[in-house]
């Protein structure tokens, strides 16, 4: 056993600031990013952890750790922004500013540490022997190989439109976690394949195209953009648009992506595609933790649920489009690991929660609203429990005091920024619902909602009828393993308060395909995603519950009982993964994908394939550098006109060209009632993307944006008088006479 005293590790900690700064200043490549990276992502949260001496075992230090510098990221330039103005500091999201000012707080925490005696370590030499003698093991090369298969899976689909290797990770997953059921993984390697699983998996979607995916993500890279231009983050700031003001509201949006980009020399959109992957793996990791302490699971069991939630298709496939939400899970696991567990410092505990809900708030409203939702409904369920059985307290339940807490931050911040619009959103949704909630109940047509509730099946392949199957069955597992849980609690599987906030999470799924307006604003993959955060484990604990009694009906020994349920979580969780990211699609629908067989577009499935969302299972509505090229030009010729898109394309025009959406309009209007809409006028532009000239069509997304139907692009008048003035071979801009 070998220790770093207090003052060794100040001398450290101040060298490696001061290092850092000199190769910020100095723009050195490769160094600059990675000394970067962990100086931002690292060591605020280390010496906040050092000097609160909070946390009970390695991981939740590292948990809370990676949240603290998270926050500190958000909360920081915050203060800058409001702070440095009034003193003539016009730009106080720049370069200097943000060096100069985190490494005068970096130091100062250092110091204060440092005073306190709380900066030293004690490292166990001999484990470190081992450790470094470990990592040429099978363990650890292979999940070094994963997070590998993962950056090329992607970059092949970048560059060569091959699938291949995204095959080969998802086989790979597949494997590891076949080893796990059957005990070939010892358990302390649980946690390290948990977090390589999450960032291969992102980053085989994010890397996949020079460009982000989703509308989302898109206007969040125009706020984000707009606020690095000028410096400053205006609060009061807002479009015409009131749900495109509440991106430009998020600090998850307008302050994160920023420090990263302008201290680690990135663009924004690489920020989003290798920062962010890296800190939502956290969010699994977090699970992991609660399900073992709130549970009571074995190590595999909480592997297993931790691996059924990033299975379905939200975690690596939708949630990269959403990135302002990504960062909001990882305070909501954060809060909720921090409600759940009772730790000796409750002053300690309230101010890192105070901090967490603070963080989400201004990350993510639609993710802030779910939480306080889940809140109210535990409070409420822990209060009935307690007048129930007459006890003054149950367990550590939430409190009417944390639930006021978190509506304060929550409408406090909603109230402030952007005039208010995410507050107004928030009552335009409630109105809605309530006054369609007798017409529309259940009444839902969103795809994802009818798959998942085993709806029609005409059209579809087998392998998709079969995805809808396997989706049922293990909503049918999860149900059964809650109802379980709930009347076995006597034996101790789940703890009183994580039973409360799974069934609020069910309680939200059920409103959420009761009602179609409610889950159109909200979105049913969004929902559900944060449903699993604590419904995961009731589909494990559901398979082994059918096992046991099957079993026990039949009169099978206990060891054949393990046997069988390690082969029905095979059954069940193997083919679940493999359906959610496209592999058995891919293999059975798509082999000119990964088999290199030649194709019927003679001139290279770039420009049949890249627009179109089912070239590849693997991959999604690429946007292609056609349409970047298109929209950059348009921004450069346009000046003061508008131009009209349609609601795909026009985040398009925002992202790339940096068109304010104040100057986009949709041509729904047009193509939807060409009657009663005034004309588009004369010295307009209209903007046609890839998927646009493709198919001959304008995309149109109805209410609820629950269906995206397409109509002719002879629907738009306009077009047979207008000039052509640019064509790139697939994007196309049109100027009116």
């Amino acid at each position: 056993m070998a220790s770093l005293d207090s003052r060794t590790m100040l001398a450290l900690t101040l060298s490696f600031i001061a290092l850092t700064d000199i190769l910020i200043i100095l723009d050195i490549p490769i160094l600059r990013q990675v000394f970067g990276f962990a100086l931002l992502t690292v060591l605020p949260g280390f010496l906040i952890i050092r000097l609160l001496r909070f946390g009970k075992t390695s991981l939740e230090k590292t948990l809370f750790l990676i949240g603290l510098s998270v926050s500190f990221l958000l909360f920081v330039p915050l203060l800058m922004n409001f702070a440095y103005p009034p003193i003539g500091i016009a730009r106080p999201i720049s370069l200097l500013p943000l060096v100069t000012t985190f490494s005068v707080i970096l130091v100062g925490l250092s110091l204060a540490a440092f005073r306190k005696d709380s900066l030293g370590l004690q490292i166990n030499t001999g484990g470190f022997k081992q450790l470094t003698g470990k990592i040429a093991t099978p363990p650890v090369l292979g999940a070094a190989f994963i997070v590998v298969l993962g950056i090329l899976g992607g970059l092949s689909l970048m560059f060569y439109l091959d699938s291949i290797l995204s095959l080969l990770l998802e086989l790979s997953i597949v494997l590891i976690v076949v080893l796990i059921i059957t005990d070939k993984v010892l358990p302390r390697f649980y946690p390290l394949y948990i977090l390589v699983i999450a960032v291969a998996l992102q980053y085989a979607r994010m890397l996949a195209s020079p460009n982000l995916f989703g509308s989302d993500a898109m206007f969040e890279l125009y706020f984000a953009n707009l606020v690095k231009a000028s410096g400053v983050w205006v609060p009061s700031f807002s479009v015409s648009a009131p749900i495109l003001s509440d991106y430009y509201a998020m600090l998850s949006v307008a302050i994160l992506p920023n420090v990263y980009s302008i201290l680690l020399n990135l663009s924004t959109v690489w920020v989003f595609k290798l920062v962010y992957p890296i800190i939502f793996a956290f969010v699994p990791l977090g699970l992991y933790q609660i399900f073992r302490t709130q549970i009571k699971f074995s190590s595999k069991s909480a592997f297993l649920s931790v691996f059924f939630f990033v299975s379905f298709f939200a975690f690596g496939q939708a949630m990269p489009i959403v990135t302002r939400q990504e960062i909001a899970e990882l305070f909501f696991v954060l809060a909720a690991l921090l409600i759940m567990k009772e730790y000796p410092q409750p002053s300690k505990k309230a101010a890192l929660l105070i901090i967490f809900i603070g963080s989400m708030v201004v990350s993510h409203y639609a993710t802030s609203y779910l939480f306080l939702l889940d809140l109210t409904i535990v409070c409420a369920g822990s209060a009935f429990i307690r007048s129930r059985t007459r006890q003054k307290r149950v367990e550590s339940a939430v409190s009417i005091t944390i639930v006021v807490l978190a509506v304060v931050i929550t409408f406090g911040w909603y109230l402030f920024v952007s005039a208010g619009t995410p507050y107004i959103g928030l009552l335009d949704v409630g109105t809605q619902t309530v006054h369609t909630f007798s017409t529309e109940l259940f009444a839902n047509n969103d795809p994802l909602v009818t798959a998942a509730v085993g709806g029609t099946a005409a059209g579809l392949s087998l392998f998709h009828i079969l995805a809808r199957y396997w989706q049922v069955i293990a909503e049918v597992l999860i149900l059964t393993g809650l109802a379980s849980a709930i009347w076995l609690r006597k034996a101790q599987k789940m703890s009183l308060q994580f039973i409360l906030f799974s069934l609020a999470s069910l309680f939200i799924m059920l409103a959420v395909i009761a009602v179609p307006s409610l889950g159109g604003a909200i979105g049913s993959w969004r929902s559900y995603s944060i449903a699993l955060l604590f419904l995961a484990p009731c589909c494990i604990f559901g398979v082994e519950v059918v096992v046991e009694t099957i079993s026990g009906w039949l009169g099978v020994n206990r060891g054949l009982v393990l046997k069988l349920t390690s082969v029905a979580f095979i059954v069940l969780l193997v083919p679940y993964f493999l359906f959610n990211y496209g592999f058995i699609y891919e293999i059975a629908e798509n082999p000119a994908n990964y088999a290199f067989l030649p194709t019927q577009n003679s001139n290279g499935r770039g420009v049949e394939y890249l627009d179109n969302a089912s070239w590849s299972f693997m991959i999604t509505a690429p946007v292609p550098i056609e349409s970047v090229y298109a929209s950059t030009w348009l921004s450069g010729h346009m000046g003061q006109s508008q131009v009209y898109a349609d609601g795909v394309r026009a985040p398009e025009l925002a992202a790339y060209g940096n068109i304010s959406p104040n100057s986009i309009i949709d041509l729904r209007p047009m193509t939807v009632q060409p009657l009663t809409v005034q004309p588009i006028p004369s010295n307009a532009y209209i903007y046609l993307g890839a998927g646009n000239v493709q198919n001959q069509s304008i995309a149109l997304e109805l209410t609820h944006g629950n269906v995206r139907p397409e109509l002719s692009i002879s629907s738009v008048p306009e077009l047979a008088t207008a000039s052509r003035v640019y064509d790139n071979g697939l994007a196309e801009v049109y100027r009116t006479q």
